[in-house]
Parts: C-alpha cells; structure tokens; sequence
C-alpha cells in the first residue's frame, strides 16, 4: 500500500503526512463537548463565599470587643440635683418647669432602657459599694442633654434671691404685724 504524503492545503491537517502523523489524526477521539455549570454550583460557591465573609466579620466583632463595658454605674442623684437646681434659678414658670422636668427624667428612664436593651448593667452609683465599674455618668448627661435642654439660669438684671435674703438679714427688726403674729406690746 503506497502512502500519498498529505499537503498543508488542506484545513485541519498536518503539514507533512507520514506514519506517524496519520495514526494519530486517525486514531484521535473527537473533542467532548463542554459541560456548562448548572445553578447549583454556583449557588454553592457563592454561599460559601458569603458563610466565609460573616466568619470573618463575627471573628472580627468577638475579638474587638464591646464598645460599652458589660457593667458601669451611674451617678443619678448627680445628674438629677444639676437638673434641679439649674430649674430652681431659671425664670421659667411652675407649669412649664413641671413639664420640662417629667420630660428630663423621661429622657434619663430612656437612657438606661436603651443601655439595658443593648445588653448594658447599669447600677446606680450610690449602690456600688467597691470595685472597678465604669462611671458613665458623664456619658449619659451628654446624651440626655443632647435631646432635653438645660434650663437657662435667670439674667443678672433679674430678681437678686441671695441679695435679697442678705438684705432681709441684715436690715432693722422686722414689725410684729410682718411676721402674722402677734406681738407683745400692751394693748391701748
């Protein structure tokens, strides 16, 4: 059997023919077609992805730790007597010292259920005995200030209460008919 070398004419074919070269383009499987990637895997990879991203982020969170310490103390009766006696040298009338006052201690309760919502002990100052608790005092008057307002404290040109009361000391005897009672002089 006489063997015709092949020429690179025609498409597919190698440039020089021989035994070699014939065997193999005979002998070769065709291609297998390619297999296209179902949903399934793809939803595969893309939730270990994700599972991988929320290991890293709670990793991240655990060992950062919380930004508030798990127990602090507060100092309410502080907070709560600046509050009062900014009120009491206001000029601010009854009805509405009443009303800024219940909204005050509206927005110190809120406070403190917000901190005990996000997992916070607070104990009141005066209750803790020893021991190294966080004080937030100053925290928790910042933001309780930053939602109520602090009575603004009555101009100087205004009614002087500690002059008056030196004034009241120091003057002449006060009139037995000042006073309500009655006084011991004889009667006429």
């Amino acid at each position: 059997m006489a063997r015709t070398p092949r020429t690179a004419s025609s498409i597919g074919e190698t440039a020089t023919a021989g035994p070699l070269f014939e065997a193999d383009i005979a002998a070769a499987p065709a291609a297998p077609p390619r297999a296209r990637l179902g949903a399934a895997p793809v939803a595969l990879v893309a939730a270990l992805v994700a599972a991988g991203l929320w290991g890293a982020w709670v990793t991240k969170s655990v060992l950062a730790g919380p930004d508030r310490p798990a127990i602090a103390k507060v100092q309410l009766s502080g907070i709560v007597g600046e509050y009062v006696q900014a009120q009491a040298r206001s000029v601010t009338p009854p009805e509405q010292v009443t009303t800024e006052t219940r909204a005050f201690m509206s927005e110190i309760q809120r406070n403190l259920e917000r901190r005990g919502a996000a997992g916070q002990i607070v104990l009141v100052g005066e209750a803790v005995v020893a021991g190294n608790v966080p004080d937030i005092t100053a925290d928790v008057r910042r933001e309780v200030y930053a939602r109520v307002r602090m009575p603004q404290q009555a101009a100087a040109s205004g009614p002087d209460v500690m002059g008056a009361m030196r004034a009241a000391m120091a003057g002449p005897a006060p009139q037995a008919g000042a006073l309500g009672g009655q006084a011991n002089a004889p009667a006429n």
